[in-house]
């Protein structure tokens, strides 16, 4: 006897719409762990008062976070629309460096929230890697 069950098809998702997808992850998360960082003690008086983890504030500094913070934004348009061969490249060479700047950044912190937060960006990093790494060559 049949039943009108439906059957759930799993597609076949494109690897680069999956390493946008990571990089969006990876994006969010890098966002909120700075957001909740403004919420530990000091933090924000050492902003106003120019200094961010001991680090004196300037155009150069600013403009190297900033630099820093907009790659993952950009690697999202970039994973959708470059050339398969210079799209895996660049995709294992820039989450190299965003799992060196993931470990980096665990580097003299206790708190919990951003052990946790640094962890799952250095996880995602290395999915990106792997997943570019995986990219399946047409021959």
């Amino acid at each position: 006897m049949r039943t009108n069950q439906k059957i759930l098809k799993d597609l076949k998702i494109d690897t680069k719409l999956k390493l946008a997808a990571l990089w969006i992850v990876y994006m969010f998360l890098f966002i909120y762990t700075d957001y909740y960082k403004l919420f530990m003690p000091g933090v924000i008086n050492d902003m106003m008062s120019g200094i961010l983890e001991g680090i004196q504030l300037t155009q150069l500094s600013l403009l190297v976070f900033s630099i820093i913070t907009i790659i993952p934004a950009l690697m999202i348009f970039l994973s959708v629309t470059l050339t398969a061969k210079v799209n895996r490249w660049l995709n294992i060479i820039v989450g190299l460096l965003y799992l060196v700047i993931g470990i980096a950044s665990l580097i003299g912190h206790t708190w919990a929230f951003w052990i946790f937060d640094c962890t799952m960006l250095i996880l995602v990093a290395i999915i990106i890697v792997i997943n570019s790494w995986k990219w399946p060559l047409d021959i």
